[in-house]
């Protein structure tokens, strides 16, 4: 089944937990895992203790279902999908595999699940997990995030833009400030000066027309 962006997650829930036909006797770790592209992940299995371990298998389930891997019970991989070439590592623990899962891509959604053959009662059986959901998330910026970071490059120049407008209207109030003061200062002594000059003039005219007292002409 192919994949496609409108796949519902919801569905791939309703696959988890409905499980699978085979025992659940496999501790998978996480249940869910929401990631973005280019990230890891990392998937722990626990090591069933029914019977004896033959191999681990890791398939892929739901979407675009394969088998991702399987690691034989001596620690070495014999098969790994090519889908997956160079991108997964394994390390062992006392009672757990760990696979990672290394630069997932979109279509690296699916359900993951852990199958693990065994021999029971020298039967082959086989035990596994509920699965680990993933689901990766492109990486590439919504149609807002576009949006903000255009509205996000214009607020320095805005700022810058005010800050002019600013400084401008106050260097404008300055001056006038110093405009209308020598204004004023210009207009004090004018006044002052003709004040001056009405006081000469009468001081003279008075001068000339005041006749002596004691002549007869």
């Amino acid at each position: 089944m192919p994949w496609t962006p409108a796949l519902p997650a919801a569905f791939l829930l309703f696959l988890l937990f409905q499980g699978t036909p085979a025992q659940k006797d496999v501790i998978q770790e996480p249940a869910v895992l929401l990631v973005n592209e280019g990230e890891s992940v990392n998937i722990t299995c626990s090591l069933t203790t029914k019977g004896t371990l033959v191999g681990i298998y890791l398939k892929r389930e739901v979407v675009n279902a394969m088998e991702v891997l399987y690691i034989a019970n001596n620690g070495r991989i014999h098969t790994v999908s090519f889908l997956y070439k160079d991108r997964i590592d394994i390390s062992f623990l006392s009672t757990e595999v760990r696979i990672t899962l290394h630069q997932l891509h979109k279509n690296d959604t699916a359900l993951y699940v852990c199958n693990e053959s065994i021999l029971e009662m020298y039967e082959p059986n086989c035990v596994s997990s509920k699965g680990t959901i993933l689901v990766v998330k492109d990486k590439s910026p919504t149609e807002m995030e576009q949006a903000e970071c255009r509205m996000a490059s214009w607020v320095p120049y805005v700022i810058s833009f005010l800050a002019l407008i600013s400084v401008s209207a106050l260097g404008y109030l300055i001056l006038s400030h110093i405009d209308i003061k020598k204004q004023c200062q210009e207009g004090k002594k004018k006044q002052s000066n003709t004040v001056y000059e009405d006081m000469s003039y009468s001081i003279r005219f008075n001068t000339l027309t005041t006749g002596n007292s004691y002549s007869n002409c």
